[in-house]
C-alpha cells in the first residue's frame, strides 16, 4: 500500500530533519609537485597560503597551524582557537579532521584531504561532510561552503594555477 499515492510528493520541511542532510562538498586542485611536498605544503605552511584576513576566528595577522593533535590558529597575543581535531593522518596520503571551526555549538563535521599523485603533480581532493541532519546541517554546510577559493589559494602558494 506504500505506492498507493505515488504522485503525491514525500512531505518535507522543518518537521522532516533526520533524512534532511546536504551533499558532500567537494573541491580539488593539482599542483606540480610530489605527494609528499603537497602533504607537507599544507600541513606546515598553511600560516602562508591560509586567506586568514577572510576566514578565521582573529582575523589578519594570526597564525593557522597543525600541531599538537588539531588545526588551530593563534592570535597575536597568544589566543589559540582550535578549528579541528585531527582523527587520522597517513602521510603523505590523507588527513582527515572533525571540524568545528565557527560553529562550536553544532556537532563536528568531517573533513578529508587526500593527496593523489598524478603524472609530474599530486592532485590534492577536499570532502567536506557529516553535516547535523535539518537546519544545522544547511546552516553548516552554507558555512563552509568556500573550500574552492581556499585551495585555490594553497594552489597558488604550491606553484600550480
Amino acid at each position: 500500500m506504500d505506492g498507493l499515492f505515488s504522485h503525491a510528493s514525500p512531505a518535507t520541511g522543518p518537521e522532516d530533519t533526520a533524512t534532511d542532510v546536504p551533499a558532500p562538498l567537494v573541491s580539488s586542485v593539482t599542483v606540480p609537485v610530489a605527494a609528499d611536498q603537497a602533504f607537507e605544503g599544507m600541513t606546515e605552511y598553511t600560516h602562508l597560503w591560509w586567506p586568514v584576513g577572510k576566514y578565521s576566528a582573529f582575523g589578519s595577522g594570526t597564525h593557522p597551524a597543525f600541531g599538537s593533535g588539531s588545526l588551530y590558529e593563534e592570535a597575536e597575543d597568544g589566543r589559540q582557537y582550535q578549528w579541528a581535531r585531527i582523527v587520522q593522518v597517513k602521510h603523505p596520503e590523507l588527513i582527515e579532521l572533525a571540524f568545528t571551526m565557527l560553529m562550536d555549538q553544532q556537532p563536528p563535521t568531517r573533513v578529508v584531504i587526500a593527496f593523489e599523485e598524478h603524472g609530474t603533480g599530486t592532485k590534492v581532493t577536499l570532502t567536506h561532510d557529516g553535516w547535523a541532519p535539518g537546519a544545522a546541517g544547511h546552516e553548516q554546510h552554507a558555512k563552509y561552503g568556500n573550500w574552492d577559493e581556499i585551495l585555490g589559494y594553497y594552489a597558488r602558494f604550491m606553484g600550480g594555477k
